[in-house]
């Protein structure tokens, strides 16, 4: 999943946060707030996507194994962003750029009591407006038209970029029964989902006479659905209605100038939630399924995935 993150890891690698250190802790956390909301954002998104492929609950023993991936893309509105009123930097720009800004987008900032407005540090887009997550899930039908879920990335290496994990588990029963219309029509199926993943990565950073650490990264994500769907020979269709909540945090540690090791000069949080909505389609030939589906969100979202299916 880092892998994702390094898309944008050159904008890192040569100390855009680092750089923002330069302000003043008060004002680099605040640049820093701004500019990575569409990391932790997406980041959210991401996390909360992919838990299904189909309305349909295993029966106890079924079982299905899935490798996918979920591509997440910033809406231009988190692009740029509004420069606020910082206590010892300021910019003559109306707008400055995110790191899903443009790479040719950039803004100055100066001390406040430069007359002479000298640039202190400059605030790049890095064209990181969008956010890759692969993974392997699995679930097993339980008793009681119930089944378990998981998903795991082991702690993985990804040479000098840094490292990152991922775990979850989710649950999802079966609500056919219970709705009369739906019960009747045998390839109609209605369920409830609710997952959990949990996600930590370690990004390095350095800059040249400031410092060098790693960007540390942990996120919490937690959604609950209500799935439909229709199953029919070979294909079957499904959509989902949920509402997420999300949570992640960025700790920037490591040795810098006027720092002590403990120090965290720049630590933030992104708290998100909101309702969203998708639709699917899966193909299944004998055990071996593929799926695809867009959900609609302000941060949209395209998973897909092929596995093996059983019961």
């Amino acid at each position: 999943m880092v892998a994702a993150i390094a898309t944008s890891a050159h904008v890192f690698g040569q100390g855009q946060i680092i750089d923002f250190l330069k302000a003043g802790k008060a004002d680099a956390n605040a640049i820093s707030q701004s500019y990575l909301q569409p990391y932790g954002e997406m980041l959210g998104v991401n996390l909360n996507s992919g838990w299904y492929n189909t309305a349909k609950v295993h029966k106890v023993g079924g079982f299905d194994i899935t490798i996918l991936a979920s591509y997440t893309t910033a809406p231009n509105s988190k692009k740029s962003f509004k420069p606020g009123n910082y206590e010892t930097v300021q910019t003559d720009a109306d707008r400055v750029p995110t790191m899903a800004g443009s790479s040719k987008q950039s803004a100055g900032f100066y001390l406040q009591d430069d007359p002479t407005k000298t640039n202190l540090l400059n605030v790049e887009g890095a064209g990181a407006d969008v956010f890759a997550s692969p993974m392997i899930q699995a679930a097993i039908g339980l008793p009681f038209h119930t089944e378990i879920m998981g998903r795991f990335m082991p702690k993985t290496s990804y040479g000098d970029f840094g490292d990152a994990g991922l775990w979850g588990l989710g649950l999802k029963h079966s609500i056919k029964d219970y709705i009369p219309f739906i019960k009747r029509i045998p390839f109609l199926e209605a369920s409830v989902l609710a997952a959990y993943t949990d996600f930590d990565a370690k990004l390095s950073v350095s800059e040249a006479g400031i410092g060098a650490g790693n960007l540390e990264t942990s996120a919490g994500a937690f959604t609950s659905r209500l799935l439909l769907g229709a199953n029919i020979p070979v294909v079957s269709f499904y959509t989902g209605l949920g509402y997420g909540t999300t949570t992640s945090n960025f700790d920037l540690i490591g040795n810098f100038a006027g720092y002590e090791d403990t120090d965290k000069p720049v630590a933030l949080e992104y708290q998100t939630s909101g309702f969203d909505f998708n639709a699917g389609m899966r193909l299944r030939f004998g055990i071996f399924a593929i799926h695809g589906d867009y959900t609609v969100g302000e941060y949209s979202v395209i998973t897909a995935g092929v596995g093996i299916n059983f019961r």
